[in-house]
């Protein structure tokens, strides 16, 4: 009996994990975010291509700056687009997100001037105000976590980690499907 019941507590946080997979979202949520310039992106602009989104919170921002610099240059690597390419020209967008939930919004407009000169000229930090991403997909924090949605924006791939060894593979491998 003892045994049982030490087996099914050993097993219940593989369950748990599963059900949390399971209520994760199929497709990419209807989601409006501002980047540090007061931009707006919404989700639905990420159909026709494939959307990988690199987020987390304040713990990880060198890391998940990591995964979109590591991202690009295999992508460039592979020809699949070039560095001079406009980016609505190319078949992928990379995005950066960083949680902020819980910030009132009259803090946010000094949230985004502080956030503003650690981001290097040309590129975007999307800031999600209520965590949405983390509530939808889950997080692994302190590390990154990053989506990768197809054409369609059916999320095919939630996982956390550096952007190194089986992390970044798996990253890498459905890409490679995708993207051909």
């Amino acid at each position: 009996m003892a045994r049982a019941l030490i087996g099914l507590l050993l097993l219940l946080p593989a369950f748990a994990s599963m059900a949390v997979a399971a209520a994760r979202p199929a497709t990419l949520p209807d989601l409006t975010l501002q980047d540090q310039d007061g931009r707006t992106l919404q989700f639905a602009a990420l159909r026709g291509r494939v959307a990988i989104i690199v987020y987390g919170g304040r713990a990880g921002v060198e890391e998940h700056s990591a995964w979109g610099k590591r991202l690009d240059t295999e992508l460039r690597k592979r020809d699949v687009y070039r560095a001079d390419d406009a980016e609505a020209d190319r078949p992928v967008r990379i995005l950066a997100v960083a949680e902020r939930g819980g910030i009132p919004e009259v803090f946010r407009g000094l949230i985004r001037a502080g956030v503003r000169p650690g981001v290097e000229k040309g590129y975007s930090l999307w800031l999600d105000w209520e965590d949405r991403m983390t509530r939808a997909f889950g997080a692994h924090e302190p590390h990154s976590t990053v989506l990768v949605a197809d054409r369609e924006g059916t999320v095919l791939l939630v996982v956390g980690g550096p952007p190194t060894g089986a992390p970044l593979q798996s990253v890498l491998d459905l890409l490679r499907r995708l993207l051909p």
